[in-house]
């Protein structure tokens, strides 16, 4: 068996078919991230005209004379068959070695354990646990475990069984705030690559990635039919009728408020029940006005969400949403995702990935806002076993990390805004 060089279709083929398929190590994702930082290869382990093991993997130059590869959630290969695993391992090591690499990244998308946030406890899968111990003998070396975001990918992935999924069994809250969310004028539209110049505000504050990536990512993923940008609208109309109605509510417990305050000027708790109550009537009064002067302008709708969706194998990843943070009638993220759910269950979808929380359980996490938000949809979080680097060349390897290259490339900032 020998690795070569394959074409793309090839490796699409293969890797389409494998158990461990994923829009990451698609051909897709390798024309997006040729358009970045990244040189591509796709690379198989072929027995004559046989594929028995591939992987797309992007690298760079980061030294002199010196490259880094990357395997985006890890090689396609069976893991549980030691012998191909040695052999893949070997061949790779030899393969990449000729060309200059220190190392490969990989981070496979092969569960360690299933967590319970409920009662704060992992159940570890043993099998995956023995996994981690051939893979370190084989020359992979694991990497500290990561509590938030610091690895390429999220280690803790929830994740909803769509078939069975019943959204009645989400929280009154949850269901409350779809109901305001269709009063209130809001609906889910197909957006196409002329939105994301106007949607790009809502989620440029989220990561580091330009606009002209998620051009990018739109347009190569929607020509396989892979991917939808769908768009929050808001119907101005609708929202104001809706507004009036809030208005009227609010009005009344302004009433209430100041009649209590009245009778008891010192009470500080009445105060600020009061003061708050005035805050939220002048916030209504002044979206009815602005919606008004819109639609004096003959504006009808406006854009106030968006939600980048991947589909691969049926399997839908909710890759990024933004929404504006101006809006008086719902909770526009959980309507949204609430019907991304129930949209792409009705098509008949397997997995809806949410794309990343952390495993904190303390009431301290950084990102207890992204992990409650998340959870509320009560999917099943699986921790994968994490980023290890596949050492090609050891003297490279260690130079690299001297220097402090490696840790430059890698270094993720915390995220700016966590939903």
């Amino acid at each position: 068996m020998v690795i070569k060089e394959i074409d793309a279709n090839t490796f699409n083929d293969f890797a389409n078919s494998h158990v461990l398929k994923n829009f990451y190590q698609t051909k897709e994702y390798g024309e997006v991230m040729s358009h970045s930082d990244y040189s591509v290869m796709y690379i198989g382990l072929c027995q004559g005209s046989e594929i028995k093991a591939a992987s797309l993997i992007l690298y760079k130059t980061i030294g002199p004379n010196m490259k880094y590869g990357y395997a985006p959630r890890g090689f396609l290969v069976d893991y549980y068959d030691t012998d191909l695993l040695k052999i893949f391992t070997k061949k790779i090591k030899e393969y990449f070695f000729r060309k200059g690499f220190a190392f490969i990244k990989i981070n496979p998308e092969i569960t360690y354990s299933t967590i319970n946030f409920k009662e704060k406890s992992k159940l570890v899968n043993t099998k995956n646990k023995e996994l981690l111990n051939t893979l370190r003998k084989l020359g992979y070396d694991k990497l500290k475990d990561n509590l938030y975001f610091e690895s390429v990918l999220p280690k803790y992935t929830p994740v909803i069984y769509l078939p069975n999924y019943n959204m009645n069994d989400l929280g009154d809250k949850i269901k409350e705030n779809v109901t305001n969310s269709v009063l209130s004028g809001l609906r889910i539209i197909e957006g196409t690559e002329k939105d994301i110049d106007e949607i790009y505000k809502f989620i440029e504050d989220k990561d580091t990635k330009t606009i002209n990536y998620y051009k990018m990512l739109y347009n190569t993923f929607n020509k396989s039919k892979m991917m939808d940008l769908l768009l929050l609208e808001l119907n101005y109309d609708t929202y104001v009728k809706f507004l009036q109605k809030q208005y009227i509510y609010e009005q009344e417990k302004n009433d209430k408020a100041n009649r209590e305050f009245n009778g008891n000027l010192n009470n500080s708790e009445l105060y600020s029940i009061k003061m708050a109550s005035d805050q939220k009537m002048a916030k209504i009064s002044s979206e009815i006005a602005e919606a008004n002067i819109k639609m004096q302008g003959n504006e009808i709708r406006k854009i106030v969400g968006c939600a980048f969706i991947i589909k691969h194998q049926g399997r839908v990843t909710i890759l990024i949403t933004g929404n504006s943070q101006n809006y008086e009638g719902s909770d526009l993220k959980t309507f949204m995702f609430y019907k991304i759910i129930e949209e792409y269950r009705k098509a008949g979808y397997l997995y809806m990935d949410l794309h990343g929380i952390t495993a904190d359980f303390s009431d301290k996490n950084p990102y207890k806002q992204l992990n409650d938000f998340k959870l509320q949809f009560k999917p099943k979080v699986y921790e994968y076993i994490g980023e290890l680097d596949l050492i090609i060349n050891k003297p490279f390897h260690q130079l690299l990390w001297s220097t402090n290259k490696i840790q430059k490339e890698f270094y993720k900032p915390p995220l700016k805004k966590q939903v």
